[in-house]
């Protein structure tokens, strides 16, 4: 299988990493680019189109928002040569369906998406264990489906109609969790700057993080005053929280007073008197 890929970022790099012996080229927004990493990655200095004739399954590994200008622009340039059939193109959003390919379905090739469920801090980031979303065309899944497994990744398909679905929930686990992280480090920068501030909150974070991640059921490691149903300490957090933070606080209390209640930690009467607590400073 040879593998094109257009994008050279982060997400496009790593995959050329992983599969660095299928990888026939790379194509970057510049010709600058492109070159140095046709130079890392020690293959020809290639343009889309002639990219594209040389790949059996292209990677367009570019933001979201230029998927489909990209995918268009690929079709256009090839309306006058023979068509793409036999050719398989995936994208890496999470959040997007097929239709920006559908300029290239339309011209005979197959199209598909792969997701991988990871954050890329940089160019080489490890997929070993990666849950990777995927969906296609019957010839696109079964090439998704070998190329997760190449990664050393675990593929799982979700259909168009429930991708922002599935994006939404990596949103709350990854970003919501640097937010939330920031918020308190805001919060503690009270009482120290605000490297140190994070560095007293980090312990606290990494116990957090190691006891989650060696959970079966995250929900099961929770601990705190709505854990323990302690709502006289609730109701001091909600007296002096700056205002700004109060209605993320509920609305997260909320949440968590119905984990605490399926964990078993707090009874139906704890679960109804923290619920109306938040409620009603919510409404105030």
């Amino acid at each position: 299988m040879k593998i094109g890929i257009i994008g050279g970022g982060k997400v496009g790099q790593s995959i050329a990493t992983a599969l660095a012996s299928q990888v026939v080229g790379l194509v970057s927004a510049s010709p600058e680019t492109t070159a140095q990493l046709a130079q890392r990655f020690q293959t020809p200095t290639y343009n889309q189109i002639e990219l594209v004739q040389q790949s059996d399954v292209i990677f367009l590994t570019v933001p979201d928002r230029v998927i489909s200008t990209v995918a268009s622009e690929i079709a256009r340039l090839c309306q006058n040569r023979p068509n793409l059939r036999g050719k398989i193109f995936l994208h890496c959003s999470g959040s997007l369906g097929l239709e920006p390919l559908a300029p290239l379905a339309k011209l005979g090739a197959s199209v598909g998406s792969l997701h991988p469920l990871q954050t890329f801090a940089h160019t080489q980031t490890s997929l070993q264990g990666v849950y990777m979303a995927i969906d296609g065309d019957e010839n696109a899944l079964a090439v998704t489906r070998k190329i997760a497994t190449q990664l050393q990744g675990q593929a799982f398909h979700v259909p168009p109609e429930e991708r922002a679905a599935y994006h939404a929930a990596a949103c709350i686990c990854s970003n919501y969790t640097v937010t939330l992280q920031a918020l308190s480090q805001q919060l503690f920068s009270h009482w120290l700057p605000a490297e140190a501030a994070w560095q007293a909150l980090l312990p606290l974070f990494q116990g957090t993080a190691h006891n989650v991640s060696h959970a079966t059921n995250p929900q099961t490691v929770l601990t705190g005053p709505i854990a323990r149903g302690d709502i006289a300490t609730i109701r001091q957090h909600l007296t002096v929280l700056p205002p700004e933070y109060v209605p993320s606080y509920c609305h997260l209390g909320l949440m968590t007073a119905q984990l605490a209640l399926q964990n078993g930690t707090i009874t139906s009467t704890q679960a109804n008197e923290l619920t109306d607590l938040f409620t009603k400073t919510l409404t105030h």
